[in-house]
């Protein structure tokens, strides 16, 4: 009898202690199991951390590539302006050589004409210089439309194709100021060739002319 009630406290202090040793396993794979747990919440809060930082990388990404597709269509485009650009200065160029060199050919042309204009007109004064001391020599009555015939067909027949000469019949023939407009209109000539002669003329004291009101004015009679 003794014996078997020390068996079985034995055995109770046995299952006791695997109760223990149960329960101490059961805390143990507890805490293990909220390590776990805690393990796991972190690692899906980085998960969650890194999936964010990621999308915001991809945000980033795509605005950087956008903003280098546009940056790369403005440089394009600046590209091709700048191009254009190039080409138009240098066409500007070419034809401003040519402009200059087509207005440096007119200038001698003129120039020559003036020359060979001046030349005729002295020559024209020194007839009329010499008819007119010729009539008073002899005393002859010589009709004055007579004498202003002669001079107009002198004008007629030897300069009316000179720019400048047209210019001097027109304002002789109308005894007024005439705007250079209606003076290029009337004479047929090209409108820088009647700024061009006006001002040798003007330059040669035969005309007056008013840069305000760009009108021409004889200043003294040449016939």
């Amino acid at each position: 009898m003794s014996q078997n009630r020390e068996e079985l406290l034995g055995l109770f202090d046995e299952f006791k202690n695997e109760l223990v040793k149960v329960m101490d396993d059961r805390d143990a794979l507890e805490e293990k199991n909220e390590e776990l747990r805690s393990a796991r919440r972190e690692a899906e809060e980085k998960a969650w951390e890194v999936e964010e930082k990621l999308e915001t990388l991809e945000e980033k990404t795509a605005k950087l590539k956008e903003e280098n597709n546009r940056l790369e269509n403005e440089l394009a485009e600046k590209t091709q302006k700048l191009e254009e650009l190039k080409n138009k200065v240098e066409s500007t160029e070419a034809t401003r050589d040519q402009e200059m060199e087509t207005l440096r050919t007119e200038r001698d042309e003129l120039k020559s004409e003036m020359e060979q204009i001046t030349q005729k007109l002295e020559r024209v004064s020194e007839l009329y210089r010499e008819t007119s001391a010729e009539k008073e020599t002899l005393k002859e009555k010589v009709d004055v439309s007579d004498l202003l015939g002669v001079y107009v067909l002198l004008l007629e027949t030897v300069f009316y194709g000179k720019p400048h000469a047209r210019i001097l019949y027109t304002l002789h023939d109308t005894q007024t100021a005439i705007n250079r407009k209606h003076l290029a209109a009337s004479t047929g000539i090209q409108p820088a060739q009647v700024l061009k002669a006006i001002h040798d003329l003007a330059n040669a004291n035969l005309i007056e002319y008013d840069e305000q009101t760009q009108e021409a004015r004889l200043i003294k009679d040449i016939l």
